[in-house]
């Protein structure tokens, strides 16, 4: 993938945070309850489980957990360390 097909695929925070989410649902999301099931909130970008309703942010448990930049910032810069030759 080059910077043109990257920017097309990935140009807006909302197209980073798709892509993540559909990628986290494929993994499954498990809240510190054990509980497997979550409702999605989209308009806070979180799940919310099903047995004892606590919040699980999209980036919980992921290397960006406490961070506050942005999806469209990690997923530039995990590009731009991907394609490079020393990463």
């Amino acid at each position: 993938m080059n910077i043109f097909s990257f920017t097309t695929h990935f140009g807006t925070e909302e197209d980073c945070r798709i892509h993540f989410k559909e990628q986290r649902d494929k993994i499954g999301v498990v809240c510190k309850c054990g509980h497997k099931e979550h409702f999605w909130i989209k308009s806070i970008w979180s799940y919310e489980c099903k047995k004892c309703r606590k919040r699980i942010s999209l980036k919980s448990g992921t290397i960006m957990q406490n961070s506050n930049l942005s999806f469209l910032i990690w997923y530039k810069t995990m590009f731009l360390m991907s394609v490079t030759k020393k990463g």
